[in-house]
């Protein structure tokens, strides 16, 4: 024993062993999982940036006492808040992910300082040269603790962690930072970094009637509820894509009646005007017979428009698309709405005549919507596409209110074409700046 001790107390690497520990490799290890959580890389420099924050923090806290529940805020505003600049990750998701990596920080330090106290603590009041030793591992518990919980999290729910739904982030963040807040608060005032010692028998001394056991027993089960929340959420993910799916295909069917009932309505003029052309063709032959040439031509012109208006006034090259196009293009018309139209679908791609509409007509109801609210002359949409090999760019473009300086949250609308540039492996972009909004819908399709 003598020569360990002689070692311990020559080197001083072990009383800083448990400050690295706790205030920069336990930190630069949450930098690390949260950004596994958003799904970005890892940068060094944004989790050395981190660490030296969090590191402050840490300081902070310790001399003005705020380990408690105001020291958790603090730490969660600033993972979030690098999340949001860093990270540039929405404030919400940022939030939840920053709430649910500390809850997991929270688990495993509760745990570690139970061990500490109730194990570690009797043990150094005998041996007081192992006091850094013993605090070094407790910090490397916690930190073990903390990153066997992290990936099991990553390998059982991050698919569910890539949700954009609002309502989805706000249902995991209250009850994950209430679990985190209970055992914090649990850690802080049970577990301190302060305690007695009995002078004549050496005992340390507790709070009167704390039974240690059923603390270990809460913070275990704490453990137990974050994972039982998150397989909670998995759910509610679930049911909320269900209920996309069925909005999507009572759009569908919507979509696909009024298809139907504009064919219907074409096939029934088509049939007529076939009816009718050998009528014509003999009013026409009689007009040139009788050498009346212009009554013969302004004929001619008639039945010209007449089948013009029974083919489409858009050409995209999806008869399916042009059909929608030519029922919404003549809407946006009827109340004075300038279109300008330059879209093109590919021949022969993998998306469905159905998607297509339901990407167009979503972005054109919203345009339409948009451009009601603006004067008349001030009125108008722009559609044009761009296909660069498998990619394809499909671009809206409406005027809007000049006092529009943010992108309006998703309505049902626009959450329908984002689960539909999703089928297609594709993302959706949209912005709003000196009065016009722009939509930008990535799909790549290739060929079938």
């Amino acid at each position: 024993m003598n020569w360990i001790n002689g070692f311990l107390m020559g080197s001083l690497w072990y009383m800083a062993a448990p400050g690295l520990l706790a205030y920069v490799l336990l930190p630069f290890t949450i930098f690390f999982f949260f950004c596994s959580y958003c799904k970005i890389p890892f940068r060094l420099l944004f989790g050395c940036c981190y660490t030296i924050l969090s590191a402050c923090i840490g300081v902070m806290e310790l001399r003005y006492r705020l380990q408690g529940s105001l020291g958790l805020i603090m730490e969660i505003g600033l993972l979030a808040g690098c999340g949001c600049v860093l990270l540039k990750r929405k404030p919400l998701e940022a939030l939840t992910l920053s709430v649910l990596i500390h809850s997991v920080v929270s688990v495993g330090s509760g745990v570690t300082s139970w061990i500490g106290y109730r194990i570690l603590l009797p043990f150094i009041l005998e041996h007081e040269q192992w006091v850094y030793p013993s605090d070094t591992v407790r910090e490397c518990l916690r930190l073990l603790l903390v990153c066997a919980l992290s990936v099991f999290i990553l390998s059982h729910f991050r698919q569910s962690m890539a949700s954009t739904s609002r309502q989805a982030h706000l249902q995991l963040t209250i009850p994950v930072f209430f679990i985190s807040l209970v055992v914090r608060i649990i850690q802080t005032m049970i577990y301190g970094d302060e305690f007695w010692v009995d002078a004549g028998t050496g005992e340390i001394l507790s709070v009167q009637n704390i039974r240690h056991g059923e603390l270990l027993f809460l913070q275990i089960f704490a453990c137990v509820c974050l994972l039982l929340t998150l397989y909670a959420y998995q759910k509610i993910l679930k049911i909320l894509q269900a209920e996309q799916k069925v909005l999507l295909l009572e759009q569908q069917a919507a979509e696909q009646e009024i298809y139907l009932q504009e064919a219907v309505l074409r096939d029934q003029k088509t049939r007529a005007f076939r009816h009718d052309i050998k009528n014509h063709l003999t009013v026409l032959a009689e007009l040139l017979r009788a050498g009346e040439t212009d009554r013969a031509c302004d004929y001619l012109a008639h039945l010209d428009e007449t089948a013009a208006a029974l083919s489409c006034t858009v050409c995209t090259g999806n008869a399916a698309v042009d059909a929608l196009l030519g029922s919404k293009l003549l809407l946006a018309e009827q109340k004075d709405i300038r279109i300008r139209c330059e879209l093109k679908i590919p021949a022969q791609n993998m998306v469905k005549d159905m998607d297509w509409c339901i990407l167009l007509s979503n972005a054109l109801d919203n345009a339409v919507k948009a451009c009601t609210e603006l004067p008349k002359e001030e009125r108008q949409i722009n559609l044009a596409s761009r296909k660069k090999g498998n990619f394809y760019l499909l671009m809206a473009e409406n005027r809007c209110a000049k006092e529009l300086t943010r992108v309006p949250e998703d309505g049902i609308g626009l959450s329908n074409i984002r689960a539909v540039a999703a089928k297609y492996h594709g993302t959706v972009k949209n912005t709003v700046s000196e009065g016009v909004y722009r939509l930008q819908i990535f799909l790549t399709i290739p060929k079938t």
